[in-house]
């Protein structure tokens, strides 16, 4: 039998045409382009993976490989939350520390070229609501809208990412209960004055921060608890 080189190069080039292109890694929160992410947050890759099929993980704790896509950093496996085509949502493990490391995306297309990302020991960001707000919700869990505006003094609830390790320490998409207190202070302001807060913490599965903070624009102190887990991503309205 005569195989067609040419065309088995051209099926080749096709397959990993999407691998090979540039990847970035962001904070899966605030998606800023150029900030750092940190070990045990939520951090997304931004990409063309070819023959990935949108998928998100139904079990705990998460897969380190969901619909065929994997992603290594320094040669360990990241809990995946959900693939598709553009986009793969991950935990950054927590046995990785700060520095430049390695990544590597495997789809069903085969694995990509190494490249870099840049992990810190903080990297905060608050998850999107409609924009421009973030996703806030008063002490009995409804949403902050504009509607129903946070009040001058009124605990609210914000969720987080990237806030730093928790005590005790929590393993990367494992599912435990209570709350992670954050080992280091959260400080906030609100139009540039400051804030009370009143605990931070991760909360399950991880790295789920709560994080205080309000979002009505007044001078006066305003005071945020923790909000209970959810099982997988934070509220949205």
């Amino acid at each position: 039998m005569k195989l067609d080189m040419s065309k088995l190069v051209l099926v080749f080039c096709l397959l990993t045409a999407g691998l090979q292109a540039q990847v970035a890694v962001v904070n899966s929160a605030s998606f800023a382009p150029g900030q750092p992410v940190t070990t045990g947050s939520w951090a997304a890759a931004f990409g063309s993976f070819s023959g990935v099929i949108t998928t998100a993980a139904a079990t705990m704790p998460l897969p380190n490989t969901l619909a065929g896509v994997k992603i290594t950093i320094e040669g360990v496996d990241a809990p995946l939350s959900d693939v598709r085509q553009s986009q793969i949502t991950f935990l950054v493990p927590c046995s990785i520390t700060a520095g430049v490391h390695p990544i590597v995306v495997t789809t069903p297309a085969g694995a990509s070229n190494s490249f870099t990302a840049n992990l810190a020991q903080f990297a905060p960001g608050l998850f999107p609501s409609a924009a421009p707000y973030v996703v806030a919700q008063h002490a009995d869990s409804s949403y902050v809208t504009p509607a129903s505006p946070a009040r001058p003094g009124e605990v609210i609830i914000l969720w987080g990412t990237g806030f730093g390790p928790g005590n005790p320490a929590v393993p990367s998409g494992q599912v435990f209960s209570g709350a992670s207190k954050l080992v280091n202070n959260v400080n906030g302001t609100i139009g540039g004055q400051p804030a009370i807060v009143d605990f931070a913490a991760t909360l399950p599965p991880a790295e789920r921060t709560a994080f205080a903070e309000a979002m009505h624009r007044t001078p006066r102190p305003h005071r945020l608890l923790p909000l209970p887990g959810e099982p997988h991503a934070p509220p949205h309205p």
